[in-house]
């Protein structure tokens, strides 16, 4: 199987602050699955509404909890701050960085390149940029891609998550040297590696392995199989989770099936009741099996 890694949860308690117990038995759980690797301070792991001090903690329990590759989060609207959580993720042991453009105001591609390359340049690690324009409102062309790709001997990949099938094969078409192409969105996993992508950063598999037996069952030759899990699995439940704005729905499912009383930092709030009755019922087999 190629690569299939989790961007983990933040879970919280009740009082808005981060719950590192759970963030533990949660990332030793993926420890013993067979996800590929540990991604915090992703989207899932709602990296913007920490602390400084709060990220650089989560990557140290995700670190000191898993013997799998971690690809730390780094992303910053400040340089400064990038690099200084690119060391520190160095420092703890991580294999990886992971590095959104910066957000909230627009950057041309000259501004993104001097941004992404600085941050890149100042650390040791290999680095996967993370390209998810929907939030951050910077798109990662192609154009800029390709010319990191040449220039930056310690850019090893790209997480895309903008759910464009056109532009991720375009991502495909521009691997060489063993750069990697990964899939964001978990309902394109299965297209994704039928046209040469080379794995997931699925969200689910914080709740379930249905993502990671899509994997395996592609790269066993099961294709009908895959197609079977994509389509009965994996894209109902990304349905139920969306059905409430992101990501408060995967943290009442991860709440739900490891029976936590679990807290929610604003602006993030517990889904509406729709929402919530649709993702009890879709994980209820998760939960009577606990």
């Amino acid at each position: 199987m190629k690569d299939l890694i989790t961007p983990c949860l933040t879970p919280f308690l009740h009082d808005g602050s981060v719950d590192f117990q759970s963030l533990t038995a949660l990332v030793r759980k993926l420890d013993e699955s067979s996800v590929t690797g540990i991604f915090p301070l992703g989207s899932t792991g709602v990296f913007p509404w920490l602390t400084l001090e709060e990220k650089k903690k989560v990557v140290e329990v995700v670190r000191d909890s898993t013997s799998k590759p971690v690809y730390a989060g780094v992303s910053s609207t400040s340089i400064a701050e990038s690099i200084q959580l690119s060391k520190h993720a160095a420092d703890c042991g991580c294999e990886f960085a992971v590095l959104t453009t910066p957000y909230y105001l627009p950057a041309d591609d000259e501004g993104k390149r001097e941004f992404l390359t600085e941050v890149m340049d100042k650390s040791d690690l290999d680095f996967f940029l993370y390209n998810i324009p929907q939030f951050t409102g910077n798109r990662i062309t192609p154009i800029l891609l390709e010319e990191m790709i040449q220039a930056v001997p310690n850019l090893a990949g790209i997480k895309d998550s903008s759910g464009d099938m056109r532009y991720f094969s375009r991502l495909v078409s521009l691997r060489k040297n063993g750069f990697r192409v990964l899939q964001g969105q978990d309902d394109l996993l299965l297209p994704s590696l039928a046209i040469g992508g080379d794995g997931g950063v699925c969200g689910l598999s914080n709740l379930s392995d249905d993502t990671v037996r899509i994997m395996e069952s592609f790269f066993s030759g099961k294709l009908s199989e895959a197609a079977e899990m994509q389509e009965k699995q994996v894209n109902p439940l990304m349905d139920v989770l969306n059905s409430t704005t992101f990501p408060s729905g995967y943290y009442y499912a991860f709440y739900l099936i490891n029976r936590l009383e679990g807290g929610y930092r604003p602006p993030m709030h517990v889904p509406g009741s729709d929402s919530a009755a649709k993702i009890r019922e879709s994980f209820k087999k998760s939960v009577q099996a606990r």
